[in-house]
């Protein structure tokens, strides 16, 4: 093999394969889990629309959520993104925080992972082992505008990277991986919008948009998962209407 072909052969090989997210909030309208229709809960306060983003998942900052159940693709400790589109309307109505997207249970603490965004104006990222031990990254967050927001943990270099409209504003390492099992007598779960449980002890509700949410199983930039602020234009205003 030639010097040149082998570089091409090395080049490639480092190269990751793209797969489906295993969770996808398509503009198209559907709710996909590992490539299939998924019917999540709806709690009161969540509703689809239509805006320039296409499907939009609106929340009204009360109690709404989108919730499912724990499921096994859920319970991840290796490495993982978060993409998306969102437009806040506040930082946080209720609660510590306002969830984007949180996987965890009905206890204090012991989330594995969880997007959130702060009464300081600032969306945060980061996975917690069973020790309640964790890392993480944020950036500030506008409000009233859609922004564009990719998060990734890689397992192997240990690196948090956080990228808001394309640009690389935050990074930290760790050695510490996601807490893998939750308690069933808890109710786990995954939410978006809000925490796992409507009915439970907590609330931590969004105000605001969420379009395009997308988790993956794997560690991409917004290039690699061709999420880039040419895919989308932006608007400053959003003309929503009800999707029927």
């Amino acid at each position: 093999m030639s010097i040149a072909l082998f570089a091409t052969s090395l080049l490639f090989s480092r190269t990751p394969q793209v797969v489906e997210p295993i969770l996808w909030l398509n503009p198209n309208g559907r709710i996909l889990l590992e490539g299939k229709n998924a019917n999540p809960r709806f709690a009161a306060g969540a509703r689809m629309i239509r805006t320039n983003h296409g499907a939009t998942y609106d929340f009204d900052g009360r109690r709404g959520g989108i919730h499912f159940p724990d499921l096994p693709t859920f319970q991840w400790t290796s490495s993982m993104t978060i993409a998306l589109w969102i437009n806040p309307r506040s930082y946080v109505n209720d609660g510590p925080g306002a969830q984007i997207l949180f996987r965890g249970d009905d206890r204090n603490g012991l989330d594995p992972y969880s997007m959130v965004i702060h009464s300081d104006g600032t969306i945060n990222f980061g996975i917690s082992n069973e020790q309640h031990l964790g890392m993480g990254v944020c950036t500030e967050l506008p409000l009233n505008r859609w922004s564009q927001v990719v998060a990734n943990w890689d397992e192997e270099t240990g690196f948090i990277k956080l990228w808001l409209d394309g640009e690389l504003v935050a990074t930290s390492r760790t050695s510490r991986k996601p807490l893998a099992a939750l308690e069933g007598q808890y109710v786990p779960g995954v939410g978006i919008g809000n925490v796992q449980n409507e009915f439970g002890p907590h609330n931590q509700p969004f105000n605001g948009m969420i379009a395009d949410l997308r988790l993956y199983h794997q560690a991409l930039s917004p290039e690699e998962i061709g999420f880039n602020q040419n895919r989308i234009d932006p608007p400053q205003k959003s003309s929503a209407k009800l999707l029927r």
